[in-house]
């Protein structure tokens, strides 16, 4: 049976490089759009929307033409928002071949970037990366139902997760407020919190094969301090020294950038666990990644 791999992702999210790194060219033939652009008599690496739709047209008929020779391809393609990826998903479902769909999962902000660099010379309108990125999660869904195997090249390792403790790994609850203020100093607020064991459970198994775990979580005084330290010690036993605490009048987002640089941690490798979607925007705007509890326990690591 012939082998075809169909790429997905984002302008600039290193579909290419993926083939360079993990394809051998003597085996497999690459198909690209963008190379076709560069052919066309009219090609402008600064304004390619006009020459686009040729240049997938030009794709398709090289790979319906490949198909019938039965040769190995790989489709450098983007695969996002269009109908011809399914299209040809299906012509060489109809040619019995093997069908790889590999998605290099690279935020958006991070490709809005690398199409600013000055060493880029072929420009995509943000507007498109834009519209892309909204519609890459459902797109994914689609092309996965013709591919026979399915690899997510995720841009983040997360080998370093810092993890909050209030709602995510300790369960929260209603407090009461008096004006305005609660009261940290009698009422035991964090000391008898139950444990979320299912994501206790998933940050244990991660520990085990290479993950680093350490607590980053925001207290209001001392006293909300020592309980942490306490509930830690009995739910979540983890070194003290792996133990960060921020004041809640700082941001943690600032915070988890001070400790990726005191660790000298790669941003690509850092992710903050956290149950705030406020949190989770300005860590993601600082280049670092981050999880709602929601999504931490659904995803494939």
């Amino acid at each position: 049976m012939k082998e075809a791999i169909i790429m997905m992702g984002l302008p600039l999210s290193g579909k290419s490089l993926w083939i360079l790194e993990n394809v051998n060219h003597k085996e497999y033939d690459i198909v690209s759009a963008d190379v076709f652009k560069e052919t066309h008599s009219e090609y402008d690496p600064e304004h390619t929307e006009k020459i686009h739709q040729w240049s997938v047209q030009m794709a398709e008929d090289q790979m319906n033409e490949m198909a019938e020779a039965k040769m190995n391809m790989v489709m450098d393609g983007g695969g996002i928002n269009n109908r011809y990826s399914i299209r040809i998903m299906e012509m060489l479902k109809s040619h019995n071949y093997h069908i790889t769909l590999v998605w290099v999962k690279t935020p958006y902000q991070v490709c809005l970037d690398r199409n600013h660099s000055q060493k880029r010379e072929r420009k995509v309108p943000d507007v498109s990366i834009t519209d892309k990125a909204l519609k890459e999660p459902s797109q994914f869904h689609k092309l996965k139902k013709y591919a026979d195997k399915v690899v997510v090249e995720d841009y983040f390792t997360n080998r370093n997760i810092f993890v909050d403790m209030d709602g995510v790994i300790a369960a929260q609850s209603v407090l009461p407020i008096i004006n305005g203020e609660i009261d940290f100093a009698n009422g035991e607020v964090h000391k008898w919190q139950k444990p979320v064991k299912p994501i206790i459970d998933i940050l244990n198994e991660l520990r085990g094969v290479g993950y680093y775990i350490r607590i980053l979580s925001a207290t209001a005084n001392s006293i909300a301090y020592e309980e942490k330290q306490e509930w830690l010690d009995e739910n979540f036993n983890i070194p003290r020294e792996d133990r960060f605490f921020v004041n809640q009048g700082r941001h943690k987002a600032e915070m988890l950038e001070n400790l990726q640089r005191k660790f000298k941690l790669h941003k690509k490798d850092v992710l903050l666990l956290d149950d705030f979607h406020d949190i989770l925007k300005k860590v993601r705007e600082r280049g670092m990644n981050s999880m709602h509890p929601s999504e931490f326990m659904t995803h494939e690591f």
